[in-house]
């Protein structure tokens, strides 16, 4: 058996290379790692489907239409920086991030189910209503596959893309100058789990989610909710932490809705609009105790 001492990477053309230096031999090895480094990407996953075959001029072509974009996005970038930044936001007025009236707003988001995972039997999708707005919807089954592998299953969510500034860069929201999250929706009597997740720290802090639960009425009429943000808890893989800290309004990613109260049949969630409001009479900063050990204690 082979041992080895050390493990050094490199970035060669694009590609990640990782060499293994041999105690008994000492002869280095190479292993090519496939690394995201194209411009244009057909698949969301990143990369092509082997079993399309592009030519070297559909890429070419399909790289200038992306440019139009990019530029697009840089000139709103441009104006954004030079205009006034609002320093302030007025008590009682909603600002809406996504009104669900036009089908380019529902491509701002993505489904996912446990089905797609091979994890279970549930479906959903993100449609226009007959209405004219937004519907999340699908079934939602609780049967959990018999491979001895998965132990809990039955989710449908709804989230949206990783807002990006031109050129693919990352960003995040900054929701500093509100307090309240604002959602006009039409339920089925069922309760949903609202989900925003924050840029954290290393890959530990990836699966870190805020969650609050929204409690709909069935029936014709609509609803208008109205959280404030110092009621989501924090979640990790669906299980709540002991150690609670308040949300990073200037470090949010994503905003999602997912449907998992465990009752097999179908839901539907109609939406109009998700926005955002400052409420002067809630100064409430965190509702949920944070703990705080001395530092000669090692458990937390």
């Amino acid at each position: 058996m082979a041992l080895y001492s050390r493990l050094n990477i490199c970035n060669i053309r694009g590609s990640t290379l990782l060499y293994k230096t041999n105690i008994l031999n000492n002869c280095p090895s190479l292993n090519e790692v496939s690394k995201r480094c194209l411009f244009w990407e057909k698949e969301r996953k990143a990369g092509y489907d082997p079993k399309d075959k592009v030519s070297t001029f559909m890429h070419i072509r399909n790289g200038m239409k992306e440019l139009k974009t990019e530029f697009k996005l840089l000139s709103q970038e441009i104006k954004e920086h030079v205009s006034h930044p609002v320093l302030f936001a007025r008590p009682g007025e909603t600002d809406l991030l996504w009104c669900f009236n036009e089908t380019n707003e529902l491509n701002k988001f993505v489904t996912t189910c446990d089905s797609d995972h091979n994890e279970g039997y549930s479906s959903c999708a993100f449609d226009m209503s007959p209405a004219g707005r937004g519907l999340f919807h699908g079934y939602l089954d609780t049967r959990t596959p018999k491979d001895g592998r998965i132990k809990k299953s039955g989710y449908c969510a709804i989230r949206s893309k990783r807002v990006r500034k031109a050129f693919k860069r990352e960003a995040t929201y900054d929701w500093n100058l509100y307090n309240t999250l604002v959602l006009k929706v039409r339920g089925d009597g069922r309760s949903y789990l609202l989900n925003i997740s924050c840029e954290g720290y290393y890959d530990i802090t990836w699966n870190d989610i805020y969650h609050y639960v929204l409690y709909t009425r069935g029936g014709p009429y609509w609803q208008i909710a109205k959280i404030p943000f110092s009621k989501f808890i924090l979640g990790s893989k669906g299980r709540l932490q002991d150690k609670q800290t308040r949300m990073r309004l200037d470090r949010v990613t994503h905003f999602g809705i997912s449907c998992g109260d465990k009752i097999n049949g179908v839901f539907n969630l109609e939406i109009e609009y998700v926005g955002l409001e400052f409420d002067p009479t809630h100064d409430e900063q965190f509702a949920y105790e944070m703990y705080k050990t001395d530092r000669y204690i090692v458990g937390v």
